[in-house]
C-alpha cells in the first residue's frame, strides 16, 4: 500500500486556511467532499469531484482506494476536522502519518464570534456521532451549549426533545450557512426552535436567559 498522505482539508464559505491546504486542493486528482463544497470552490480547483458525504469510513474507502490506485485524493471537510470531525477515525485507521490534517477555524467558533460571545466556557455537542440524549442532558445541565446538529438529529429534533425533557427556557439561536453567501442567524426560543425549519448542518447555540 502506498504510504503517501491523504490530505483531510477543512473549508469555510468555500475558503481553506493556509498554503499547505491550497497545495493539497491544488495537486488532488480526486476530490470527496459535499455538492455545497464544490459550489462553493473556485473553477481552478481542478480536481474531480466526487460528492461523498456522512458516512466517514465510507469517505475513507474510496480516500484510500483512490490512492491505492495511484491518484491523489483529497477530503472535503466542514470547518475543523480535528473537532468533532473525522480526524480521530482516519488516524485511526491509517495511523498519524497516513493523514495530513488542513483546518479552517471551526463552526462553533465561527458561531460564538457572530454572537460577540466568548466559547471556552461552553459545552459542544454533535449530534453527527453523539445521541440526541446527551445534547438535551448537556443543556438542562450547563448553562451555553453548543449542538452541532445533523440530518438525522436536526434542530427540530433537538427542540423537541428539549421541551419534551422538561428543560427551562432557554435563548436560542441558530447559526446556518456559516461563512457561506446566504449565512443566516436566527434568535428564538425552544418552542420556535422545535418549529423549525432549518439548514441539517447548523450550528445551535442554547443559553440560559440573561
Amino acid at each position: 500500500m502506498s504510504a503517501e498522505r491523504i490530505p483531510i482539508v477543512g473549508l469555510l464559505g468555500g475558503q481553506w486556511f493556509g498554503r499547505a491546504a491550497e497545495a493539497a486542493l491544488r495537486e488532488a486528482d480526486v476530490l470527496l467532499g459535499h455538492a455545497r463544497q464544490f459550489a462553493l470552490l473556485t473553477d481552478d480547483i481542478e480536481g474531480e469531484r466526487v460528492e461523498s458525504w456522512g458516512d466517514l469510513a465510507a469517505v475513507l474507502d474510496q480516500a484510500c482506494a483512490a490512492r491505492d490506485g495511484g491518484r491523489r485524493a483529497c477530503i472535503l471537510a466542514a470547518g475543523d476536522p480535528g473537532f468533532h470531525g473525522m480526524v480521530g477515525l482516519a488516524v485511526d485507521r491509517l495511523g498519524a502519518d497516513g493523514v495530513a490534517v488542513h483546518p479552517a477555524p471551526s463552526s462553533v467558533a465561527l458561531a460564538f464570534a457572530r454572537l460577540g460571545e466568548r466559547w471556552d466556557d461552553a459545552t459542544v455537542v454533535s449530534l453527527h456521532g453523539q445521541p440526541l440524549d446527551a445534547a438535551v442532558g448537556a443543556v438542562r445541565a450547563g448553562p451555553k451549549v453548543a449542538v452541532l446538529v445533523s440530518k438525522r438529529q436536526p434542530a427540530e429534533a433537538l427542540g423537541h426533545a428539549l421541551i419534551d425533557a422538561g428543560c427551562e427556557p432557554r435563548d436560542v439561536a441558530v447559526c446556518t450557512r456559516l461563512a457561506e453567501p446566504d449565512e443566516a442567524v436566527v434568535h428564538t426560543d425552544l418552542a420556535g426552535l422545535a418549529t423549525g425549519p432549518f439548514d441539517d448542518l447548523s450550528v445551535v447555540v442554547v443559553r440560559a436567559p440573561r
